[in-house]
């Protein structure tokens, strides 16, 4: 393994802001034999775990500790390895990088290390704002699942314990009604929030169920309140708190009835949106991920996605003309409403008994044709 380490490995931030906000550290010129080799590996992030690393710097700790490695992923280009955090970098926090390839082997081999901290932006865009809570309608089901909540910016991780509550019409917090789940649930673009009702009150049959009923009662107003205390990635408050009002009415028990939708074809040749109307509002988030357009010979249409009229509307807009044709809209079984009722059952159904059990993965497939 002489010839692993050819060129004289350097380390790099990456700290240009991307849709993540994430930053990266590569080490470069590692040569193509190295990079071979580790691609070759069964397991290359194991390897890179051990030779590749960076932790928070801070001073000197007593001896035998050590600090523990930033969680991320490693990325392998041409002549380079990129570690990629799972979460942000935290502005003004130093960290070291240590790249050591000297346990690969090769005279050449050498230990590299480079501390480092990404400043806060000197031009921050404007205060952040809440900009939408899904569902968006102001009268929901009793088992109301989810919600969504989206940001104008980039967010922190660590406040939404503290600054995100369920209030009853007095403005008094509802007890135990909120789902706080040990990592807070953000998408990967750190805008959309998902906060979550108690599954275990919302299942019937279920000890939290019996013992409390849901966390909704039908008939009742509600208030979920996002309070300006959480930070923004430039560590900023919220421009202003933010609330939504909204009753409470009849539970939805029932799975999504794809045959119930209706089809709004576009016109051949024009670039006009494909639209489905659903009988119930569906999940937001879910929406843009799980329907897809194909054509007859099995290609995926490209196009971009609009949810609207409170989740019960799907738009399709195709990059390309429409032209002649079959077309298939298909429905992945992740689809869900708003109330975690899917196209295979509904959320809280009793489990079913036996040892023979198939898990229910697949979807549904609707066909429209232009002429």
């Amino acid at each position: 393994m002489s010839s692993l380490v050819r060129c004289q490995p350097t380390l790099r931030v990456n700290s240009a802001a991307c849709p993540q906000g994430l930053g990266s550290v590569s080490a470069c010129c590692l040569g193509p034999d190295l990079i071979a080799f580790l691609a070759g590996c069964a397991q290359p992030g194991d390897l890179l775990k051990s030779i590749f690393r960076v932790t928070v710097a801070q001073a000197p700790l007593p001896e035998g500790d050590s600090l523990p490695d930033v969680s991320g992923r490693y990325l392998l280009f041409e002549d380079e390895v990129r570690f990629i955090p799972h979460f942000p970098f935290e502005k003004d926090v130093k960290y070291c990088a240590s790249f050591d390839p000297r346990a690969l082997g090769g005279s050449r081999a050498e230990s590299l290390i480079l501390e480092f901290l990404i400043a806060k932006e000197p031009n921050a865009p404007a205060l952040t704002k809440v900009t939408h809570i899904f569902p968006s309608r102001d009268l929901l089901p009793e088992n109301l699942l989810r919600f969504y909540v989206c940001f104008s910016n980039w967010m922190q991780r660590g406040r939404a314990l503290e600054e995100i509550s369920l209030l009853d019409s007095d403005g008094e917090p509802v007890a135990d009604a909120l789902y706080r789940p040990p990592v807070e649930l953000w998408d990967k673009t750190m805008r959309h929030l998902t906060v979550l009702l108690d599954p275990g009150r919302l299942k019937r049959w279920v000890g939290p169920n019996v013992e409390l009923g849901p966390p909704l009662k039908r008939g009742r107003q509600y208030i979920l309140e996002i309070g300006s205390g959480m930070i923004d990635l430039y560590d900023r408050p919220l421009r202003e708190r933010f609330r939504k009002h909204f009753l409470v009415g009849d539970a939805i028990r029932e799975a999504i009835s794809v045959e119930h939708w209706k089809i709004l074809p576009p016109v051949t040749g024009s670039r006009e949106a494909l639209v489905l109307m659903f009988t119930n509002p569906l999940d937001w988030a879910l929406l843009s991920q799980t329907i897809t357009i194909g054509s007859a010979d099995g290609l995926v249409v490209d196009g971009q996605v609009v949810v609207d009229q409170c989740e019960r509307r799907w738009s399709f807009t195709p990059s390309s003309a429409w032209i002649a044709g079959v077309y298939h809209i298909r429905v992945g079984s992740g689809l869900e409403d708003v109330c975690g009722n899917s196209i295979t059952g509904v959320f809280d159904r009793p489990l079913r008994k036996g040892h023979n059990l198939v898990a229910e993965t697949n979807g549904s497939l609707l066909t429209f044709q232009l002429i």
